[in-house]
């Protein structure tokens, strides 16, 4: 289990300066002196300041827009060239959103493409790696402005791109993107520092489209941060999370449920190509208990429902079929480890709450994360490095040999496992009337 924390500080209006120059060059280049994660963070608080993220399709079909107005005539203008730098920096711009909404640390995406992530230094590096016209910067903006697109298409709608498996991850794909723009400002000897500020100070369209729920920034994440941040699990404090909806006391736990199927769905295709670590649902402990066997009513509704509604194909909870040693609980294609914390759980217990006292955490972690961190050569070192690390705070680690065992642990280690899939569903009524689970 691994969070990213969100929030960083608000940075202060950018101190910009040219950056420096290549004695082959003639041109001035105007290049801010800020980082791409500093660029990162002045957009998200242009977003803040806004009101919040477009949906995902509509940012791609505004970026659509203005890459189609990207025509370069033989000799273009002053004028033309102004637009041409308009339409570039809403590219750029809307890009970061992007990433933000998917969780994209853009810092360490340029560094794992090998660019500098400073913008200014970035510009210089260009300079040096190849001599091309505009005209060709702005067909290949053009194309990796597509590619950004169909990932999009690919983690948001149901018909999916034939090639949606060889789509480049937006890590990959953004920066790529970021460099080729940052390459036609040069060619243009344009200010990007006036551009990039001036979109910052006043996005023209910023109330186009409706604003949308963002998932990595849930206020659930909030709730769990304490957690986290207290875990002894090594892997903890540098994990990136999306969040479901808050939970809605007028409506049944089903309904709730539902409503995060979509952005669950979601999840588990950008989860496989952006390496997220998990899926964070928040239940209040006043209406779903504190203790043990309500917690197995919680997770056997879980499950159950998730797994009714399993795009792939609905299945239904099968008792043997979860005491098999091959099951694993899966959701759209992906297998998912139930990671449960609770204030039931004592102080000297892995699944502590540290003093959250008002909420119940359900984690889907999906299996293509622990691949990722923890390659099959270091599985065995990375357990005992875990093992040791509760142990440390006096927290004993317990590895149960089923899969649904390990999902709700025992309050005291020396108890035998706990079997939730033989609890009652929870039920209740919302709003004088009941609906069965077998409705739902």
């Amino acid at each position: 289990m691994r969070v990213e924390l969100r929030g960083a500080p608000k940075i202060q209006a950018c101190d910009l300066q040219p950056c420096r120059l290549n004695p082959s060059f003639l041109k001035v280049i105007d290049m801010p002196a800020l980082s791409i994660s500093e660029a990162q963070t002045a957009v998200r608080n242009m977003v803040d300041n806004y009101g919040g993220y477009w949906h995902p399709t509509s940012a791609a079909f505004y970026l659509y827009e203005h890459v189609t107005e990207l025509d370069v005539p033989p000799d273009p203008s002053e004028t033309q060239s102004d637009n041409i730098a308009k339409h570039l920096i809403e590219i750029f711009v809307t890009s970061i959103c992007l990433a933000g909404q998917y969780s994209v640390d853009l810092n360490r995406a340029y560094k794992d493409a090998k660019y500098r992530i400073e913008l200014g230094a970035l510009a210089d590096d260009l300079r040096t790696r190849r001599n091309v016209d505009l005209s060709e910067l702005i067909r290949e903006i053009k194309n990796q402005t597509a590619e950004v697109c169909r990932t999009i298409t690919f983690y948001e709608l149901d018909r999916l791109p034939l090639d949606a498996l060889e789509l480049p991850s937006l890590q990959e794909g953004i920066p790529r993107l970021h460099a080729t723009i940052v390459e036609a400002f040069t060619v243009m000897n344009k200010s990007f520092r006036s551009a990039f500020r001036e979109k910052l100070r006043k996005a023209a369209d910023s109330h186009r489209f409706a604003r949308h729920f963002d998932p990595g920034t849930a206020s659930c994440i909030d709730l769990f941060r304490k957690i986290q941040q207290s875990s002894a699990c090594p892997f903890a404090e540098n994990s990136r999370l999306w969040g479901a909806p808050s939970y809605e006391s007028t409506q049944s736990i089903r309904e709730n449920l539902r409503s995060s199927l979509p952005i669950l769905a979601s999840f588990t295709r950008v989860a496989q190509k952006e390496v997220l670590d998990g899926f964070l649902y928040a239940f209040p402990v006043g209406t779903f208990g504190d203790d043990i066997p309500s917690l197995c009513k919680l997770v056997k509704t879980f499950v159950a429902f998730l797994m009714a509604n399993d795009p792939v194909g609905p299945r239904t909870l099968s008792r043997d079929q979860i005491l098999s040693p091959e099951w694993h609980f899966s959701f759209d294609g992906e297998d998912y480890f139930v990671n449960v914390f609770s204030p039931c759980y004592a102080n000297d217990h892995t699944r502590y709450t540290h003093g959250v006292r008002d909420w119940i955490f359900l984690i889907l972690q999906p299996d293509s994360s622990f691949h990722y961190r923890i390659p099959p050569e270091r599985f065995d070192a990375t357990r005992r490095l875990i093992r040791e690390k509760f142990d440390n705070i006096y927290q004993e680690y317990e590895h149960q040999k089923l899969e649904a065992h390990r999902f709700i642990l025992p309050a005291a280690h020396s108890d035998p496992p706990i079997a939730w899939y033989d609890a009652e569903e929870f039920v209740e009524n919302i709003g004088g009337y009941y609906m069965s689970p077998d409705v739902e």
